[in-house]
C-alpha cells in the first residue's frame, strides 16, 4: 500500500515538471519574437549598368628621346598655353629645328590670315606669270620649272597645316624662342593648348574613346578591353612619340551605360537621370542627361551627359554605375514582415499590451530585404492613420510599431508575453 502511495506521488511530481517545463518552454519561446521598430525611410529602385567614361582629351607626345620634367600634379587645373613640362634631351637639333620651322609657317599664316591684302601680293603674281611665259617662249623649260617653284613656296604659306593653330602669334613667337635656346641648352618645352586638367596616367584607351565620336557608340564597341595605366610622371625617360601627358576639358563628359534592352525601355532621351558612380570604393551621385539611347540585338548603350564632379573621376576609364529610376518615401519595414491574412496584404504588430495584431499595408516599393508602405491619410489626433484599399478604409501601421518579423509564427490575437 506504501509502496502504491509512493508511486503516485512520484508519478504526480513527474507530472508537474513536465507541465511546469512546457509552461516554461512556451513563455520562452512566445517572449523571443523576433521584431523591428517601423520607421519613416525611402527604397530605391536601382539599374545596375556598366559604365565607360569618355572625355575630351588630348595626348602629347615627346617629339625626341629624353626625361621629363614636370611642373604641376596630376588633375591640377591647367590654363591654355601653360608651360607644364620640359623635355631633357642630349640629341641632335634636327627634331628641334623642324618644329622651329613649322611654328615660323603657323605665324606666317596667322599673319597673312590677318592681312587685309591677299596673302601673296597681286604684283608678284604678276612677275611670276610673265616671266613663266617668256621662259616658255624662248624654250627655256628648267627656267619656267625654278619659277614656279618659286610661286609654290610664296604661297605655301596659304596652305599650311600644322599642330599649332590654337596658339595665338604671341604665344608661337615665345615658342620658337624658347625652343631656338633649346638647341643649346638641350631643353624642349611643352605647353598645353588647352584648359582643363592635367594627367600623367595614360592607359592606351584614349584614340579607342573618342569624345567627337561618342554618339555612335553601339554594344560592341562597350565591350571593356584589356589595358593598363601608365603613369608618366613616375618615368625615368620616353621615347620620341611616346606620349608624356594629356590634357582633359574639364567642363563636361560622358559615360556610355550598358544595360539590357528590357532595362533600356525604362528610359528615355532628353531626360535627367540620378546616377551613381562606383570606383575604387568611393560612390559619388550626380545627374545625368540621357543624350540618346544605341539599340542592340540584346543591349542598349545609354550616352549619359554630366557636367559636374568630373575632378572625381577623371583619371578612371571603365566604372560600375547605378541608374536610380525611382525613390519611394514612407514607412520602411522588413520585407520579411509581409504576410496576407483574409486576402489582405499586412504585418503583424505586437502593441503596448503585448498584443498581436494584424494591420493591411499599401506596399509603395520594396527589394528583397526591404519594403515601404504608405503611411496613410490621417484622420484624428488619438487615431491610427488609414488605407483605402477597394473603396474600403483599413487602419495601418504607424511610426514605431514593433513589427514581428516572423509571421509565420504568429496569429492575430494573440497574447505574446
Amino acid at each position: 500500500m506504501a509502496k502504491r502511495k509512493n508511486f503516485g506521488l512520484k508519478n504526480f511530481f513527474f507530472s508537474f515538471a513536465a507541465v511546469c517545463l512546457s509552461f516554461y518552454i512556451f513563455q520562452n519561446i512566445n517572449g523571443s519574437i523576433e521584431t523591428m521598430i517601423a520607421e519613416n525611410g525611402n527604397l530605391e529602385d536601382v539599374i545596375k549598368a556598366d559604365g565607360i567614361i569618355v572625355k575630351d582629351e588630348k595626348v602629347y607626345n615627346a617629339t625626341v628621346d629624353g626625361s621629363v620634367t614636370y611642373y604641376y600634379e596630376d588633375g591640377a587645373k591647367i590654363k591654355e598655353g601653360q608651360l607644364v613640362a620640359d623635355l631633357n634631351t642630349d640629341t641632335d637639333s634636327a627634331g628641334i629645328n623642324k618644329q622651329i620651322a613649322e611654328i615660323q609657317a603657323a605665324i606666317d599664316l596667322k599673319k597673312s590670315s590677318s592681312s587685309q591684302n591677299t596673302v601673296v601680293p597681286q604684283e608678284t603674281l604678276v612677275s611670276f606669270e610673265s616671266e613663266i611665259q617668256a621662259s616658255i617662249l624662248n624654250n627655256e623649260l628648267s627656267s619656267m620649272y625654278n619659277i614656279v617653284g618659286q610661286a609654290n613656296n610664296v604661297s605655301a604659306v596659304t596652305t599650311y597645316k600644322g599642330s599649332y593653330e590654337q596658339y595665338d602669334t604671341a604665344q608661337l613667337e615665345t615658342m620658337k624662342l624658347n625652343l631656338s635656346t633649346s638647341i643649346s641648352t638641350h631643353k624642349v618645352p611643352y605647353y598645353s593648348g588647352g584648359a582643363g586638367l592635367i594627367s600623367y596616367k595614360i592607359d592606351g584607351l584614349e584614340d579607342d574613346y573618342v569624345f567627337e565620336n561618342v554618339f555612335e557608340m553601339t554594344p560592341s564597341s562597350t565591350v571593356k578591353k584589356d589595358y593598363s595605366i601608365s603613369d608618366k610622371s613616375q618615368a625615368e625617360a620616353v621615347s620620341e612619340n611616346e606620349g608624356i601627358f594629356k590634357i582633359i576639358k574639364n567642363f563636361d563628359y560622358y559615360i556610355a551605360a550598358t544595360v539590357d534592352n528590357e532595362k533600356a525601355k525604362l528610359f528615355e532621351e532628353n531626360k535627367y537621370i540620378k546616377t551613381r558612380i562606383l570606383s575604387d570604393g568611393e560612390q559619388h551621385e550626380v545627374w545625368g542627361y540621357i543624350k540618346k539611347i544605341n539599340y542592340g540585338s540584346e543591349q542598349s548603350v545609354l550616352i549619359l551627359y554630366f557636367d559636374d564632379y568630373f575632378y572625381k573621376i577623371y583619371d578612371k576609364r571603365y566604372v560600375d554605375l547605378e541608374l536610380i529610376t525611382d525613390i519611394y518615401e514612407g514607412l520602411k519595414i522588413s520585407t520579411k514582415a509581409l504576410t496576407q491574412l483574409n486576402g489582405l496584404t499586412g504585418v503583424y504588430v505586437q502593441d503596448a499590451s503585448n498584443i498581436i495584431k494584424f494591420f493591411p499595408v499599401e506596399i509603395l516599393g520594396k527589394d528583397e530585404e526591404f519594403t515601404i508602405i504608405n503611411p496613410g491619410e490621417y484622420i484624428g489626433e488619438h487615431d491610427r492613420k488609414i488605407i483605402r484599399i477597394n473603396d474600403n478604409a483599413y487602419s495601418t501601421v504607424k511610426i514605431f510599431d514593433k513589427v514581428i518579423l516572423e509571421p509565420e509564427n504568429v496569429y492575430d490575437g494573440q497574447i505574446a508575453d
